[in-house]
Formats: structure tokens, sequence, C-alpha cells
């Protein structure tokens, strides 16, 4: 039965899709059986995996106009369920659907005992697919940079994630916060680290695993490939590799 997992951030440019994307990959040649799902209107994880061309995709799955067989795409390490430009338009249909916080858990029953990991990569808000992820999923992952402001977002996500919790999926929890994008030799990165250890909360939800800035990990999602695949003895493939050793020491059965 899948872990599933929701990689969440509202703020764009956090590094969800690379995440999601590289760590699903690092998971799959670890020997998993990963799905991902392109859950952001950009579709910009689809894109990523070289798929241009989507006519079968996230919402139409939602709203049951297809099953999961029709919308899976198999590549080369992992499935996907793609998104399209599009998918804005069906927010509209499934804010009028009764229980419409549940669809995507809905949509993920029948497929979930075959895989070992189901990664959603989610658009920068918290609206509807939002919540539907972090109903559908047992576990969030939280990709951030140590910069000015990034605790503002965390807060938000927090306020969200525990209404969740309370009120449709009391099983979520926080997996971690993921530095992306991370620099160990300036002085505010060290002070957003410390500062986040410090709290009783967050203080054993960081991971110990940083990936590091690497132009390669830009580069790769730019020509659709992950970064396993464009640049195997990268920083940022080593980085993921380990976030992956690590999130399967913590979480994995």
């Amino acid at each position: 039965m899948a872990h599933i997992i929701s990689v969440i951030n509202n703020k764009g440019g956090t590094g969800k899709t690379t995440t999601t994307l590289n760590l699903g990959t690092a998971l799959s040649k670890l020997g998993y059986k990963v799905l991902l799902i392109d859950f952001d209107s950009q579709s910009n994880l689809t894109t990523s995996l070289g798929v241009n061309k989507v006519e079968n995709h996230i919402g139409k799955l939602l709203l049951n106009d297809l099953k999961s067989q029709d919308v899976l795409l198999p590549l080369d390490h992992v499935s996907l369920i793609p998104s399209t430009n599009y998918l804005l338009d069906y927010e509209y249909r499934i804010n009028n659907e009764p229980g419409r916080e549940y669809l995507l858990k809905e949509a993920l029953d029948p497929i979930r005992p075959l895989y070992d990991y189901i990664l959603v990569d989610c658009g920068p808000s918290l609206g509807t697919f939002a919540i539907n992820s972090l109903v559908a999923s047992d576990a969030y992952i939280v990709p951030m940079q140590a910069e000015n402001f990034a605790f503002i977002g965390l807060d938000k996500i927090i306020q969200i994630t525990d209404k969740v919790k309370k009120r449709m999926n009391p099983k979520i929890e926080m997996a971690g916060i993921l530095f992306v994008r991370f620099s160990h030799r300036t002085k505010f990165s060290k002070a957003v680290i410390k500062s986040l250890l410090e709290n009783e909360r967050y203080k054993h939800k960081v991971f110990e695993t940083k990936i590091r800035t690497d132009i390669l990990l830009m580069e790769s999602t730019a020509f659709g490939q992950n970064i396993f695949s464009y640049a195997p003895s990268s920083r940022g493939a080593e980085d993921y590799l380990n976030l992956a050793n690590e999130f399967i020491e913590r979480y994995g059965e």
C-alpha cells in the first residue's frame, strides 16, 4: 500500500516540482514503485518528464470523466498522472461537487496498492487542489529556501494542515522541512536553520539532507529530464539520493 506524500508550499519557486521529480526518481532507483501526480496548473512536473501533449489529465480524473487507467502514463522510471494548463478551468466544477475535498483520495484508492510511493506536486496555493492532496496524503514535505519571509509561508501551511488533520484526515503528519538551493556558507542560512531547530514543533522535522545550489538541477527540468539522467555525478543527484535514503530511514516500511 503506497505512502502518499504531498510536496507543498504556498509560495512559488520553492523547489516543489524539482523535489517531486527527483525524490520520486531516486526512490525508483532504490527499487520502489513510484507514481508522481502533477497537481499544478502550470504543468511543470509534466513537462519536466518530457510530456508535452496531454489530453487525459488529473482534472478529468477528479471529476470521474475518466478512470485512473485512462490518465496514467508509464514512463522510464516512474508513472505519471499529468496536469494541464487548463486545470484551473476544472476548479469551478470541482468546487460544486459534494465532498469536493475527498475527490483525489477517492480517485487514488483503487490504484494505491500498485505503488510504494505516490508523490503529489502541489501548486503555489492552499486552495481546493491543495486541500484534496492533503486529505489524500499520509504526510507532507515542505521545501523552502533559507530566506526572508520563509517562516510566514510555513506558518500558513501549518495552519491549513492542522485544520485538515482535525477535520478530515487525522493521520496526516509533516514528514519534514527540506531546504533547497542551500548554501552552507551564508550566515543567514545558518541562522534560519538554527531558529527552526530551536522551535519545539519543528526541531525534529528538518531533514538533515540539504539540496545544495546546483545550476544542473534547473537545466535538467528545462530539458525534460530528471537530475539522474541529465547529470548523474552532480551535487543535485547526490543530494536527492541522500534525501531518498533519509526519507526511507525515517518513514519507510
